[in-house]
């Protein structure tokens, strides 16, 4: 059984269709989740043209969108059909078509009701009802045919002219202006009076009574106890929303180029300026920089724009919600299983170009870890941008207020404080710090190999101690001068780097904190989408 009732919305191109499907896409997501209703399938081709993308991509036309909207919305098979405007914008021809189809459905038994400003004549008689209302009260409410004899039985001034559209003529007669409100308000309460004494108006006040006592007056339609229904499963709702979502991703191939083009030029530059760094007392910073650097690229390379993923489409999302189409975990669980692909490779490309330029130490195992890592601090990053988008509903309101969160993380990280020194009341806060867990993930992933740091060996009879330095640093032993190239040394060894950052946690521990943090991030963000629809007017 299909739902009661559906709306077409005006604003069709906006906020209706996915961007960059096509036509037949959007009805072929719309006629695989209705037809599990009832246990039937739906063709999936998805040929056609697409609705476009604003600013970017040309689409259908207006006519169009308007007739997808209708095969949209007419496959739940609706009992009751509200339609915004659907005739705006469009000629007075393909006007008629629309409101054709309409009344075709209406010859089926539905009930199709429709918002129009300007109708055209023979738009207007193609109407079994017309309503008009004026200060908040009911001018005329029946047939269309009795319109201009109800008008007419008022007298001459009222009478409709031959050759008159009887619809703007009453919206004529209907309106008030501020020049001559006095006499235009005692008009139309003439009218009001009249109606509300006329036969017309006495049947339909009779049948609104008679509506109120078998229904039992008016109200709210109420949820169910057991909360929303659908139309389909969970597991089709999950399996024709990812594929939805992949769909659009892989038809926008303009926004995957210039990611991978800004992930790939950043990558060689750090790499350029960090090539084949050779380890040493002094490119000891020089490393751990390359893995800071890391930590901050997979976090703000992918972070905004991952904000507009979701922003985009909550308007999508909040009306074919509302309209019990999906449920939000569907939807949620869809779109983020959609978005891992290149939330995968995109890091990895990244972090085996940084790798192997910048000279870290060569090991298949350990480059295996370094790409892990790089890819679950991209999962985090992403995952914070879905819960800013959920709680914000704006891009700029994102923008505007989640560096307020962000940038305590990067700061409390690790690279630019050392742990140790971290005031303790501040230290819940790199406790959570995805930059600190991927940082020292990095780090012991670096150090934990190196069993002695060239020309910083301790044993070195030309070593001297450097007493203003090392009266500031917590391992004196491993602070060093070699006198024969006067080179600084921080450690001798990779375990006293860690050490002197005081980083305690091992490998293993932070990379399960990140993955950890991915999935709490992620279901802050759909328990936040779920509130947003709660609360939503």
């Amino acid at each position: 059984m299909g739902r009661v009732r559906e709306y077409v919305y005006e604003r069709l191109g906006v906020d209706r269709f996915q961007w960059g499907a096509t036509a037949m896409a959007d009805v072929v997501a719309a006629a695989a989740i209705a037809a599990a209703a009832d246990g039937s399938e739906s063709e999936e081709t998805t040929d056609g043209v697409r609705a476009g993308i604003p600013n970017r991509m040309k689409g259908i036309s207006i006519g169009e969108k308007k007739r997808l909207a209708f095969a949209c919305e007419i496959l739940t098979d609706p009992q009751i059909l509200f339609c915004d405007e659907p005739t705006s914008g469009l000629d007075a021809f393909m006007a008629s078509e629309v409101v054709r189809a309409l009344r075709d459905l209406a010859a089926k038994g539905k009930t199709i009701i429709v918002v129009l400003h300007q109708p055209s004549t023979t738009v207007f008689r193609m109407f079994h009802k017309v309503c008009f209302m004026a200060t908040g009260k009911t001018v005329y409410h029946g047939p269309v045919d009795q319109l201009c004899p109800f008008f007419d039985s008022l007298g001459a001034a009222f009478r409709v002219p031959e050759s008159y559209n009887p619809a703007d003529f009453v919206m004529t007669e209907i309106s008030i202006s501020p020049e001559t409100e006095k006499q235009d308000v005692e008009r139309v309460e003439y009218l009001i009076w009249e109606y509300q004494n006329s036969d017309i108006g006495a049947e339909m006040l009779k049948n609104t009574r008679t509506t109120i006592d078998e229904f039992g007056g008016y109200g709210e339609e109420k949820e169910e106890d057991n909360g929303p229904t659908y139309n389909s499963s969970f597991s089709t709702q999950f399996k024709v929303l990812l594929h939805r979502s992949l769909k659009t991703t892989i038809r926008d191939p303009l926004l995957l180029r210039v990611r991978f083009a800004q992930i790939v030029a950043t990558a060689i530059l750090v790499g350029i300026v960090n090539w084949r760094t050779e380890l040493t007392g002094p490119t000891i910073q020089n490393l751990e920089g390359v893995m800071y650097n890391c930590a901050r690229d997979m976090t703000f390379l992918f972070y905004f724009p991952s904000v507009n993923v979701i922003t985009s489409e909550l308007p999508i999302f909040m009306r074919e919600h509302k309209s019990n189409i999906y449920s939000v975990e569907a939807y949620f669980l869809a779109k983020s299983l959609a978005e891992l692909p290149q939330y995968t490779a995109l890091p990895v490309i990244y972090a085996s170009i940084v790798y192997w330029m910048s000279g870290l130490f060569a090991s298949a195992l350990s480059f295996l870890v370094f790409v892990c890592v790089c890819v679950a601090l991209t999962w985090v990053a992403v995952s914070v941008a879905y819960v800013g988008a959920c709680i914000f509903g704006d891009e700029g309101l994102v923008v505007t207020f989640m560096p307020m969160f962000v940038l305590p993380m990067l700061v409390f990280g690790g690279f630019y404080i050392n742990a140790n020194n971290i005031p303790v009341y501040f230290r819940h806060i790199s406790h959570i710090s995805w930059f600190k867990h991927g940082f020292e993930a990095l780090e012991a992933n670096q150090w934990d190999q190196i069993d002695a740091i060239p020309g910083c060996s301790s044993n070195l009879s030309t070593t001297t101690f450097l007493p203003n330095v090392t009266t500031s640093l917590p391992n004196i032993k491993n602070v060093t001068l070699a006198a024969s190239s006067g080179t600084f040394c921080p450690a001798s060894r990779g375990s006293g780097i860690l050490e002197r950052r005081g980083i305690v946690t091992p490998l293993w521990l932070n990379v399960c904190i990140l993955f950890f943090s991915f999935f709490v991030y992620r279901l802050i963000g759909m328990l936040a989408l779920k509130a947003r629809v709660r609360f939503a007017k």
